[in-house]
């Protein structure tokens, strides 16, 4: 399958199709910039969201007499292949935003063959799929002819192939990270941030247990209660922001991808979806700042 992209991605680019308007470059960079910022940051945020499970889970441990070894593995539901996955997901979120950034951009020697290759490998992990030849062949348009000027006949071209093409795994990667960003308890399965939020609750009736015995316990083990305390506590109000936050980014993350292909279809009238979108993920952006102090 490798093999195969590689060979997609070497073809030359058709010179054909006019340039695009302002208006359709504009909206192009402003999806792809808030899109790369929210595949970097969910990308941050499952590795974060994996190693302070384990560490709450240790701090259970220590706590709670009554878990072992054999009764509570540090890391589940976040095991190291699962976080891979979803890492991939964002990694190609991120190589989409930056890639169609580049497209829209004026600098005519960008090469593009390192965020292509990313782009569509992880895809294919994340998604657990292989891309459609429709797919793969849009993506190629942006390969092809590397240390040479991309003039921008040639970026408008690719623009207009990719971003149809490549709607459905935009929509289908969403749909991934709604799952792992959101708390409800309706969800199919359980999600990074609803798991993050049980190993939370869990710590935190334990470590209340030992703080609230009064002199039962030496200072010692209250003082380690207390910190299992406050992490709980941390990590509850996280979990809580970041679930509003990242659905509400989604949701405008699917509504701008479509509105995107609208526009680069036929330029017709948007509803600033695009707008609203890159507008919500500068605010996940800041909360995301305050939270990871």
């Amino acid at each position: 399958m490798q093999k195969k992209w590689l060979a997609v991605l070497t073809l030359s680019v058709l010179i054909s199709g006019c340039g695009l308007t302002h208006r359709q470059l504009l909206k192009t960079h402003q999806f792809g910039s808030a899109t790369e910022k929210m595949g970097a940051l969910g990308e941050e945020e499952f590795e974060n969201i994996r190693s302070n499970i384990i560490r709450m889970n240790s701090e259970l441990m220590a706590i709670d007499n009554t878990k072992t070894s054999a009764s509570l593995i540090l890391d589940r539901p976040a095991s190291a292949e699962a976080t891979m996955k979803r890492v991939a997901a964002c990694k190609a979120l991120r190589s989409y935003g930056e890639l169609l950034v580049k497209l829209a951009d004026k600098n005519d020697k960008d090469n593009l063959q390192t965020v292509t290759e990313s782009l569509t490998q992880n895809s294919a992990l994340a998604l657990q799929t292989e891309l459609t030849d429709e797919q793969i062949e849009a993506i190629g348009r942006c390969a092809a002819g590397f240390g040479h000027i991309f003039i921008e006949k040639k970026k408008a071209d690719a623009l207009k192939k990719i971003i149809p093409a490549y709607e459905k795994p935009v929509h289908d990667l969403a749909r991934l990270l709604m799952v792992d960003f959101s708390l409800a308890a309706d969800m199919d399965s359980v999600g990074y941030l609803k798991a993050l939020d049980i190993t939370a609750r869990r710590l935190k009736n334990a470590s209340i247990r030992l703080v609230n015995a009064g002199a039962e316990y030496s200072v010692y083990e209250r003082d380690r209660a207390v910190q299992a305390y406050v992490l709980a506590e941390q990590m509850l109000t996280r979990s809580e922001s970041l679930n509003k936050k990242a659905v509400s980014s989604i949701k405008g993350l699917q509504k701008a991808n479509s509105e995107l292909v609208r526009i680069m279809l036929k330029d017709r009238p948007e509803a600033d979806d695009i707008k609203k979108y890159a507008e919500e993920i500068n605010e996940l952006m800041n909360a995301y700042q305050v939270l990871t102090k």
